[in-house]
C-alpha cells in the first residue's frame, strides 16, 4: 500500500522538476554526490521512477548542463554586435554558473551535445558566420569564450578552497612587480574574465574572413 501511494502521489513529476531538484543537489553537497538514489531521495520518489525523465546518471548530469545553460542565456539582441554577442554569452553563462558553483564542474567535464544546447551553439554559429567567420573558426570562438567562463570559474573555485586571498601580502614580499599589479586593487573574477574576454575578442577579429 505504502509503495502504492508513493508512486500515486508523484505520478505528476515532470523532467523540470526533476532537474530542479538535481541542480539544487548539486549546489547544495556537490557534483560528488549526484546519484540517482540521492536525488530520488530529495524527491521522495523511488529511484525508478527518475528514468521516465532521464536515461540514466550521465543524462541526468547533460541535462543539468542543459538546464542550467537555459536558465543563465537571453535571446542575443538583434541590433548587437557579434562582439557584443558573445561578450553577453559570455557573462551570462558566468553569472548563471556563479548561481550554481554545483555545475561548474559538469560543464567542465561533460560534452552536454543536447539538441537544446547544439541548437544554442548553432544559433551562435549563425551570428558569427553572418558577421564573416568560417563556420570551423565560429566554432573555436565558442569553444574558447565557454572555456575561458568555465576555467575562470574552476580556477575561482580552487582559490576560494584555499584561501590564497589572505596569504597574498605574505606571498609577494620582496617581489616588486606581483606588488605592483596587486597594489592597483584586488583582482577579482569578474576582472579576471573582462580582461580574458577583451583579449580574446580583439584575437577574434583579426581571424574575419575578408570581403
Amino acid at each position: 500500500m505504502g509503495r502504492s501511494r508513493v508512486q500515486g502521489k508523484h505520478a505528476g513529476l515532470t523532467r523540470d522538476q526533476v532537474l530542479q531538484a538535481a541542480v539544487r543537489l548539486v549546489d547544495r553537497d556537490g557534483v560528488e554526490a549526484l546519484s540517482m538514489r540521492k536525488l530520488a531521495r530529495e524527491l521522495d520518489v523511488e529511484a525508478m521512477t527518475l528514468y521516465h525523465h532521464v536515461e540514466n546518471k550521465r543524462g541526468l548530469e547533460d541535462a543539468i548542463v542543459e538546464y542550467v545553460l537555459a536558465e543563465s542565456l537571453d535571446p542575443p539582441r538583434e541590433s548587437a554586435s557579434w562582439q557584443e554577442i558573445i561578450a553577453s554569452h559570455a557573462h551570462e553563462l558566468d553569472r548563471g554558473l556563479a548561481r550554481h558553483p554545483g555545475a561548474v564542474i559538469l560543464f567542465a567535464t561533460r560534452p552536454a551535445n543536447t539538441t537544446r544546447n547544439l541548437a544554442t551553439v548553432e544559433n551562435l554559429l549563425r551570428i558569427l558566420h553572418d558577421a564573416g567567420f568560417a563556420p570551423r573558426t565560429a566554432l573555436h570562438v565558442v569553444h574558447a569564450v565557454a572555456a575561458a567562463v568555465v576555467g575562470n570559474r574552476l580556477g575561482y573555485a580552487a582559490d576560494q578552497s584555499k584561501q590564497l586571498d589572505g596569504a597574498v601580502d605574505l606571498a609577494i614580499e620582496g617581489l616588486p612587480l606581483l606588488s605592483a599589479a596587486y597594489g592597483e586593487g584586488p583582482v577579482t573574477i569578474e576582472t579576471r574574465l573582462q580582461f580574458t574576454l577583451t583579449a580574446l575578442i580583439a584575437g577574434f577579429e583579426t581571424l574575419l574572413e575578408g570581403p
